[in-house]
């Protein structure tokens, strides 16, 4: 069960990404779309935003890899104490 919320939180994580983006991919290219840059048109806190959602990507592949390192010490002691 814990698997199944860690794949759903990936995903739901990655999606939020993308979103997060995609929208300020979007808010650049309205800010330049005029003759001149209109900061107005960026997406507030732009940078605190950029810097969490990497933090948090890079803590989510941390988490995962640790995840699936105990699953692979769980499952060599298993069997391990098999023989």
């Amino acid at each position: 069960m814990i698997w199944v919320l860690a794949a759903l939180f990936n995903v739901v994580f990655v999606i939020f990404f993308a979103l997060y983006t995609t929208a300020s991919e979007w808010a650049v290219d309205r800010s330049e779309a005029t003759g001149a840059f209109d900061p107005s048109q960026l997406l507030p806190h732009d940078g605190a935003l950029w810097l969490s959602g990497h933090a948090a990507l890079v803590l989510l592949v941390v988490l995962d890899v640790v995840g699936v390192a105990l699953l692979l010490r769980s499952r060599r002691k298993h069997l391990i104490a098999a023989r």
